[in-house]
């Protein structure tokens, strides 16, 4: 039996996950790219698409990434959306979301613990967390460039303490495609609000990955809707390099709409943003080489772009144009004020 304290804080859950590879390109030099795979039926509006963020050594493969496929479905809907609230004169031409700015999300954290008490993480972890979080999404300098600022701040409403083993060991399902019972039952039992509600869950999260999350408007059912943060990952965690919060970071980019930069590597549309360059999908993704070049397109690797794999030390922006579709994500799935 789970036991659960309770504190006014922050919640958070997460989506089921769908299994894909990342799709194809073609690098300069020739190299060929790990081939694009579906899961059947696993369609926007019919059930959960997910993104994850993992640690080197998966030579390119994503395990919650989709294929160009779903990307393509997803974005055709974000942009029905977008074109009928802009009709309806609910969005301004640049996106602003009807209502105050910066835009406070209620946030809910979920923090699973084994029988003992042990492999939780501490309040002070989840207050830095949350000041990582809004420090990116403000923006501003950085180190040698800029970030783009957005609306976006997170404010936390309860964090709940839950101590069962079978939930803490948390884990994908055998054949790495969706969540396993234990995990689906922690976020039934957890998550709480609506759709502009972010819950995040933080656990023992295996399977190699720091932490994923769903896609707005791919169909998740809402006691599903959220993202799973690895604990060690978390600010003063002990999964260096990759334990400054940013995982956090690239998973709410995942919740608030945004793919990889190296979505559909080398092949148009990439990542459906035209300010982030094209990056090649392969062991590279976890580089942070400003000098990479590894598409045909212009411009270099977006090394330092949150929406990568670099270490936490090397992640540090987002672009206008991820910026713009985060706003229009917002306004299109999850603005119900």
């Amino acid at each position: 039996m789970a036991r659960r304290t309770a504190r006014t804080w922050a919640r958070l859950t997460v989506g089921a996950t769908a299994l894909a590879l990342l799709g194809a390109g073609s690098p300069i030099g020739g190299a060929t790219s790990v081939a694009g795979t579906a899961l059947a039926g696993c369609e926007p509006d019919g059930s959960s698409l997910s993104a994850a963020r993992a640690k080197p050594g998966s030579h390119g493969e994503d395990p919650n990434s989709v294929t160009a496929s779903q990307a393509a479905a997803l974005d055709r809907l974000l942009q029905r959306r977008v074109d009928r609230l802009t009709r309806q004169g609910r969005l301004t031409n640049s996106a602003r979301l009807v209502g105050r700015r910066p835009y406070e999300v209620t946030t809910h954290v979920h923090v699973i613990t084994r029988d003992d008490g042990t492999g939780g993480v501490t309040e002070q972890q989840i207050a830095d967390q949350i000041r990582v979080l809004n420090q990116a999404f403000a923006g501003g300098r950085v180190a040698g460039g800029w970030s783009a600022g957005t609306p976006f701040r997170f404010a936390v409403q309860s964090v709940d303490y839950t101590a069962n083993d079978a939930w803490f060991d948390w884990h994908l399902d055998e054949d790495f495609v969706d969540e396993d019972a234990e995990a689906k039952a922690a976020k039934e039992a957890l998550h709480v609000g609506t759709l502009d509600d972010l819950n995040i869950y933080i656990a023992g999260l295996g399977d190699g990955l720091l932490g994923y999350a769903n896609y707005p408007g791919d169909g998740t059912p809402l006691v599903y809707d959220g993202l799973v943060l690895l604990n060690e990952s978390l600010p003063g965690g002990a999964a260096e390099p990759y334990n400054l919060g940013d995982t956090a970071t690239h998973e709410v980019g995942h919740w608030l709409g945004l793919f990889h930069t190296f979505e559909n590597a080398c092949v148009a549309p990439g990542d459906y943003v035209a300010d982030t360059p094209y990056q090649y999908d392969g062991e590279n993704i976890f580089e942070c080489i400003e000098s990479d070049n590894t598409c045909r397109q212009p411009g270099r690797d977006p090394v330092h772009n949150f929406m990568s794999y670099g270490d936490d030390q090397c992640l540090d922006r987002f672009t206008v144009g991820q910026s713009l579709r985060m706003r229009q994500s917002w306004a299109a799935f999850r603005y119900r004020r």
